[in-house]
């Protein structure tokens, strides 16, 4: 009987021994987010780590003066949210609330009061009616103008899971001509989108294209819409959710785009794993009220002549309904350096 249990306490301190800091990392993390003990041993023992020693890396963590000093953190992050999910209720209270609303050709200082400066989405109509690119733009129009230049582009998007979060390993070099020849396919595909994404290259090979455009006054700086950045797909593109770090515009200018909207002050919903992103899918948030442990969602179709305002922090999932080409725009007539005090880039 002594040998025996020699023999099994020389085994559970191999065992112990061979607990490394990654695991103790999943204890510690698991333990922060308020999980119990037996759903960590749940999770994490496997063959060769008996759960004697997981149940004793636990009962050390939980002890240990670095993680009681999260505790204060973790009351911190609470209270923020609890202050989130107060203004969430107080907004689930208007009759409209899942309605974004539209503007004709609304005056600058409406949307500023009501919109910008209210931190609240709306669509705008009407507001460049006056561009040449209204009437010239399409995909013909492109391709004649744009021949085989080599343009920027999102590239084999579908053979990842994270193509958005993966973003720059996709970028490829393109003949448009060949961009053309696959954007005049109806079939829908979400392989391949000419995004913001590219706009440092793209800005020189469309700089016909921005001869077309002219600004939005009062609403963007002057010059502000030739800063801007063009997007062309087909349909079928998701750009999945996440939020931008600064106020946007997005605007259509050939096709349509459906886009689903989700206020900041539910960002606790929204699953946020990493920098911007979300890891909700695009079938598991739909339109509609909040319900149990997901967000009021939001929905609004945009088409040609339309433009979205898109506020900070608002998350948002954005469709191709048909072949597109729109842009957007960050320059806008009002503060909009959000961004230089950005530090959230790593994971959650």
């Amino acid at each position: 009987m002594a040998k025996a249990n020699k023999r099994k306490q020389a085994q559970l301190q191999r065992a112990t021994a061979s607990v490394d800091d990654a695991l103790r990392q999943r204890i510690a993390e698991a333990l922060i987010d308020g999980a119990e003990p037996d759903a960590i041993v749940e999770a994490l023992v496997v063959p060769g780590l008996p759960e004697a020693v997981v149940r004793a890396e636990i009962a050390r963590a939980a002890k240990s003066p670095y993680f009681l000093a999260t505790e204060r953190l973790r009351n911190r992050i609470g209270k923020w949210e609890w202050v989130m999910q107060n203004g969430a209720r107080l907004a689930a209270n208007d009759p409209h609330g899942l309605q974004i609303p539209v503007l004709d050709k609304p005056d600058a200082a409406t949307f500023y009061r009501d919109y910008y400066r209210a931190h609240r989405p709306v669509v705008l109509r009407g507001i460049v009616d006056h561009w040449p690119a209204r009437e010239r733009w399409s995909l013909e129009h492109f391709a004649q103008l744009l021949g085989d230049r080599p343009v920027r582009v999102q590239w084999d998007r579908e053979a990842d899971a994270d193509y958005e979060g993966n973003a720059d390993a996709h970028g490829a070099h393109q003949r448009f001509s060949e961009i053309a020849r696959r954007l005049a396919d109806p079939q829908p595909s979400n392989d391949f989108y000419v995004t913001a994404n590219n706009a440092d290259w793209n800005r020189q090979v469309f700089a016909p294209l921005y001869g077309e455009i002219d600004g939005i006054p009062g609403i963007l700086r002057d010059g502000g819409a030739q800063n801007g950045f063009i997007w062309i797909g087909p349909k079928g593109t998701i750009t999945p959710w996440h939020h931008d770090l600064t106020n946007n515009l997005l605007l259509q200018i050939v096709g349509r785009k459906r886009v689903r909207m989700v206020a900041s002050h539910d960002t606790p919903l929204m699953r946020n794993h990493r920098h911007c992103f979300s890891s909700w899918k695009t079938e598991e948030l739909l339109p509609g009220p909040a319900g149990e442990g997901r967000p009021a969602v939001l929905e609004t179709v945009i088409g040609p002549g339309d433009a979205l305002f898109l506020p900070i922090g608002w998350w948002h999932h954005v469709e191709g309904l048909d072949q597109h080409i729109g842009m957007s725009f960050t320059e806008f007539a009002w503060d909009n350096d959000f961004y230089s005090s950005y530090r959230s880039f790593g994971a959650f």
